[in-house]
């Protein structure tokens, strides 16, 4: 939720309360006058129309012509205006202030009065987006308040300038006009509180969530101090959304209920906004239910189609909770509605940069005006001199002439070299916001505008174009494993590698963290595309060399055609999501065209997760258990709990259709903490020699909550933990961070062993397999099978894998037995287990076998 320029006006109309006063003014008003300008002032937060009325009172009763009188009546003719622009009625405002203005121009051109009127215009020319003007009248602004001395008028327009850049998306220099707001002038909460609030949105919106977190409790420490419940709510808001941002779901419901309390007794304007953060929670946690009532709390008494930016995040929201409960309807509603919003803000960052580009040369304006006061003194000088000799006049005429041209002359060319220096930093302020500065690629907002033109002129010409969104496989590893300096290196090689397959004609864009997408203009075939994807990812696969280190990293690709009749921007990178999902869907490091067919099957994909949501509930979950048997005499040694969906209309639903739909849907939590109690539960009663194997995801692990799940689950069966072995897949353990490996530490001190399962698809290392200690090591079927079909190459394999196994005295399981000739062929090469059809399939806990004939 982005509330950046909602504070920046926040603490502007806190800034009228003490902005004209007697002691900074060069005229006294009226003891009459002052005392009903400073009640308009008071009144100007919660009452602007009463503001407004007292404002005109004072202007109609300050009729003559003494100057404190035209002093009170201009000041009066101020608050009318900002009390109008509080009012959304901007247009008579600016009539208000731009006549007031004209008239303290020629009165009080030296008066603080003059300079508020001046920011009163900046901010309306920023409420029309004219933001180059807005900025140069801030300034000008500022630099009266300078020699004024006022130094917190001097902060209240640098935190207005810091919000004409938060439009821009600007947000480094956002932070850096609101510290420097602070360091003008530090002894004022109001403006503490919005420098504090408005550099955490800053930090927010860099992905800084930790530091911004720090900056809304400090902004939060203010508010309560003031006294003020409204600020408090808005600032609660902020900080919830923030740790939920951050995935601390806890915390930020813990914030949320605060925040309602507050808000629901004293400001219940933030009430819609609490409720939405509420609803982004039950949704991540996976209580659709109760994220349906809170989203829909959020809206109530809101157009959906005119709905303003602050509610941008929760119209995705909305449309992520409707599309689950199968409202569509309704969830294309508030779709269309993100994307309004979210267009809305690219277009206007657009025109705000293009804009505040032109207007940020102060210094050579500067020099240029320094310059041509120079050259007048010249030729004043010159003329003095003729006039105080007058016997050498018509010499004197002339050498005034020639001094005059050569002072127009040097302002001529110090004209000259300014526009120069002006072009020479234009330029190159236009790079710095159009290119990522880490890697020189296109910047996001830059990369979509390119892609709004190209796919406008495939259209035109009726021809095609192709756009690939990249995604960098194991990069989060890299960043976990040598630092992020490492991470930034790879970045750069890797753009300048997507430079060198994609060829001269590719625009190329980074999108944010391993992130990317490029497009071959038209006329360009998907079939030539599909040799530039294979060329990225094999270019990108080639080891990295950092400081000493070969790091591996991969890329998966999503491809779609641009040019497609009747398709917008926004569905066309769909479509590449589309297309880059199902590339990680199976397997990564490979590249998929988009087919029509995909779009079927996330449609497919929203009923199932419907579904799933409440099949728990509904008791159509069961677990099956597949033994893993002793190779020499075949006595059941593991059985693998593996659930099961049995669906009312569909059937037996397969795992790996709902599994893969449960992680994307932030269910696997849920659904797996209640297989590893249930499955404890049913090992507790088994023999103690045989143990329980569990497949555990990579979300599981990283949820935070995996430890006590899993401790929970033996305490309360009784099971011990050394009869649970967890199997994790090389995927998993390929992506492992510091955070999980402590994970997995804590496991093995209280004795819960791991399986590496499906083991050879991937590229684990004998570092992964010692660090994790792991008990057993699965052999992927593929290999199992081909290896008792003959294939040399993966005899070898498996021979191979058995020998590092044995070194470390770890048990190696063949999956995917289905006859006796592969047993036979697996027991040659020194496997001690076995798990496949032939000795059992899938069963009920009462139909499991316990033992079977090897």
């Amino acid at each position: 939720m982005r509330t950046l320029k909602h504070m920046a006006i926040t603490a502007s109309a806190m800034a009228i309360m003490a902005s004209v006063t007697p002691a900074a003014a060069q005229v006294e008003m009226l003891p009459a006058h002052e005392e009903q300008l400073d009640a308009a002032k008071a009144a100007m937060m919660g009452d602007s129309a009463e503001a407004l009325r007292l404002a005109r009172e004072v202007k109609i009763a300050a009729s003559d012509d003494t100057v404190e009188a035209h002093r009170a009546r201009l000041s009066a003719q101020w608050l009318e205006g900002e009390a109008l622009i509080r009012l959304n009625r901007v247009d008579e405002a600016q009539a208000i202030i731009e006549q007031a203005i004209a008239e303290a121009s020629d009165a009080f051109a030296n008066d603080q009065l003059y300079a508020d009127l001046l920011r009163s215009q900046a901010s309306l020319m920023a409420h029309r987006g004219e933001y180059g003007l807005a900025l140069s009248a801030f300034l000008e602004a500022h630099d009266r308040y300078q020699q004024l001395g006022e130094t917190r008028s001097q902060a209240i327009v640098l935190q207005n300038i810091g919000s004409l850049y938060s439009d821009a998306r600007d947000y480094e220099r956002v932070m850096r006009y609101y510290r420097q707001a602070t360091e003008a002038h530090t002894d004022d909460p109001a403006l503490a509180l919005s420098a504090h609030n408005n550099v955490g949105n800053a930090l927010k919106e860099l992905g800084r969530l930790g530091e911004a977190e720090t900056e809304f409790g400090r902004a939060l420490y203010v508010a309560k101090d003031m006294g003020s419940p409204t600020l408090e709510a808005r600032i609660l808001t902020n900080i919830a959304s923030t740790q939920y941002n951050r995935e601390q779901y806890g915390e930020a419901m813990t914030t949320v209920e605060r925040g309602l309390r507050i808000a629901a007794a004293d400001a219940p304007e933030w009430l819609p906004f609490l409720y939405g953060v509420r609803g982004q929670i039950h949704l991540a946690t996976g209580q659709t239910q109760r994220a349906r009532a809170d989203i829909s709390r959020t809206f109530t008494g809101q157009d959906i189609e005119s709905s303003s930016p602050y509610f941008r995040d929760f119209h995705q929201t909305a449309y992520q909770i409707f599309s689950r409960t199968g409202d569509n309807e309704l969830a294309l509603r508030h779709l269309s509605a993100f994307h309004r919003i979210d267009g809305q803000a690219r277009d206007l960052s657009a025109e705000a940069n293009s804009a505040l580009l032109a207007a940020r040369f102060d210094a050579e304006s500067n020099e240029l005006r320094i310059s041509k006061l120079s050259a007048e003194k010249e030729a004043s000088e010159a003329r003095l001199t003729a006039t105080q000799n007058k016997v050498w006049l018509l010499t004197s005429v002339v050498l005034l002439v020639i001094a005059a041209f050569l002072a127009a002359l040097i302002t001529l060319r110090v004209v000259n070299r300014s526009k120069r220096a002006i072009s020479e930093v234009n330029n190159k302020l236009t790079y710095v916001i159009q290119h990522d500065g880490l890697t020189g690629l296109f910047s996001r907002d830059h990369f979509h505008a390119l892609l709004e033109k190209e796919a406008q002129s495939a259209k035109e010409d009726e021809s095609t174009g192709v756009l690939m969104l990249i995604d960098l496989d194991r990069f989060k590893q890299v960043n976990d494993k040598y630092g992020h300096a490492a991470g930034d290196h790879i970045l750069v090689k890797t753009a300048m590698r997507f430079r060198e397959a994609a060829g001269p004609d590719a625009t190329i864009g980074r999108l944010g963290g391993d992130e990317f997408a490029l497009f071959m203009p038209h006329p360009f075939a998907m079939e030539d595309a599909a040799e530039v994807a294979q060329a990225i990812i094999d270019r990108v696969s080639v080891p990295f060399q950092f400081e000493g280190h070969e790091i591996m990293v991969g890329a998966s690709i999503g491809m779609a055609a641009i040019g497609a009749k009747d398709r917008n921007t926004s569905a066309l990178i769909t479509n590449a999501d589309l297309a880059l999902y199902e590339a990680k869907r199976q397997g990564r490091g490979i590249f998929v065209k988009y087919a029509l067919s995909m779009r079927d099957t996330l449609e497919e994909r929203t009923l199932i997760e419907n579904d799933l949501g409440r099949a728990l509930e509904k008791g159509e979950l069961s677990i099956s258990y597949q033994p893993i048997v002793d190779g020499v005499d075949g006595h059941t040694r593991c059985l693998e709990a593996l659930m099961r969906w049995n669906h009312p209309t569909r059937g037996e639903v397969s795992p790996e259709i709902f599994v893969p739909v449960a992680e994307d849907a932030l269910l696997i939590d849920k659904l797996g903490a209640w297989l590893l109690r249930t499955a404890c539960q049913d090992a507790a009663a088994w023999d103690k020699s045989i143990k329980l194997t569990v497949n555990v995801s990579a979300l599981q692990l990283s949820s935070g909550v995996f430890l006590p799940t899993v401790i929970e689950a033996l305490a309360y069966s009784g099971l011990e933990p050394e009869r649970l072995v967890l199997e994790l897949t090389e995927s998993v353990v390929l992506e492992m961070d510091e955070e999980v490996e402590r994970l997995a530490r804590s496991l093995n001190e209280l004795g819960v062993t791991f399986a590496l399962d499906d083991f050879g698809r991937g590229y684990s290392s004998l570092n992964y397999i010692e660090k994790m200690q792991f008990s057993m090591i699965k052999i992927d079927r593929d290999f199992v099978q081909a290896a008792a079909a003959g294939s040399q190459k993966s005899l070898a394999v498996v021979a191979a894998i058995v020998s590092l196994a044995e070194s470390l005295g770890i048990d190696v399981t063949a999956e995917g037995i289905e006859g006796i000739e592969q047993a036979d062929a697996m027991r040659a090469l020194g496997c001690s287990c076995f798990q496949g059809f032939h000795f059992g399939r899938p069963e009920p806990l009462q139909q499991a076998p316990l033992a079977m004939t090897a």
